[in-house]
This record gives C-alpha cells, structure tokens and sequence, in this order.
C-alpha cells in the first residue's frame, strides 16, 4: 500500500470518528428536520383532502424523526463501527450487535410504514387513521421499555405522541355553515 492511500485511509477514519464523537447528534437534528419538511411538502402536494401546514408538518414529524434517527443515526453509527472493527480484526458477531441492527431496522420499517400510512390519510383510504394509531403504539411499545437501559429511546416515545396529539388538528374541516343533512331545511318565513 502506498503511503498517500495509507494517509487518505487514515484521515478519512479519524475524519468519520471525529464525526461521531462530536458532530453525529447535530447531523441527525438537521437531517430530521429537512426530511421531515421535504416529507411534508410532498404529502401535502398530494392530498385529496384539505389540509392545514402546521398540524400536518407534526403529524409528518413522528414518523419522520423515527425514520431519520434510525436511518441517518443509529443503523449508519453501527455499521461503521462495524465496518472499523472489523477493519481492525476485533469485530464479533454476537447477540448485542444483532439486536442493534435489528431494533434499528424494526423501528425503522414500523416508521417507514407509519409514513404511508399517513400518505393514506392525507388521501383519505378507508382505514388509514387506524394503521397510523396502530404503528405509532409498535413504535411506542417496542421503545418505552428500553427507556430503563438508555433515555434515548425516549425519543421515538415522543415523536410517536407529537403525531398522535397533531392528527385532529391537520384535516381541515367541512364548512360548518352548510345544512346538516339531519337538520331540518329551513322554513320560509311569509311575514318579511
């Protein structure tokens, strides 16, 4: 190996673990943001139904948070300690590394799965709003009880009640001025 790939090899380690080490929260912050808008400006482009732009950015805000810290945080922040381990010949395969990877891909399938859901919503199919409530209580129930072993997992507990606490707030309503259809029509009145 030559010594200018050796160095490239090298700065780029200490680049990567520097970036974790101080700058991988900050990443993931911006990230969740920014998807989280991108998310939303599609969905709302394409809703059948009217919707109101601050309700529907939290609604899209559960699923996307939960996404992107599994995404862009947690799965990425594995695989390459991973991948540096087992560059260094100490990587082992074991039970712990496993239900990282796995928690990581579960949580982010249930979030993946809860944005179509919300996709629906926005599109009114039949059914959709049940799918939203019954993916955001996987997501709480799979997180809540890690909670005891890192406070971290806190945060796809709250990003899943920051949704379900927008959703009545993101469909706009009927105009309430049009007759109910079980309200009587009104009578024309003889006397002016």
């Amino acid at each position: 190996m030559e010594s200018e790939e050796f160095w490239a090899i090298i700065l780029t380690h200490q680049a990567m673990s520097l970036f974790f080490a101080q700058y991988i929260d900050h990443f993931v912050h911006f990230m969740c943001v920014v998807c989280t808008l991108l998310n939303t400006t599609r969905l709302v482009r394409r809703a059948t139904v009217p919707l109101r732009r601050v309700p529907a950015f939290f609604v899209v805000f559960g699923a996307t948070t939960v996404a992107t810290f599994m995404g862009f945080g947690h799965l990425f922040e594995i695989s390459f300690h991973s991948l540096e381990r087992a560059a260094t010949g100490t990587f082992v395969y074991d039970f712990r590394f496993y239900s990282l990877i796995l928690m990581g891909v579960v949580l982010l399938s249930l979030s993946v799965g809860m944005l179509r859901a919300i996709e629906n919503w926005f599109k009114a199919v039949p059914g959709s709003r049940q799918a939203i409530y019954r993916f955001a209580l996987q997501i709480i129930a799979l997180s809540a009880p890690m909670f005891f072993f890192t406070p971290i997992a806190a945060a796809p507990v709250m990003a899943c009640l920051i949704t379900l606490m927008a959703m009545p707030f993101a469909i706009k309503k009927e105009n309430t001025a049009k007759l109910n259809p079980t309200q009587a029509a009104p009578v024309p009145s003889l006397v002016g």
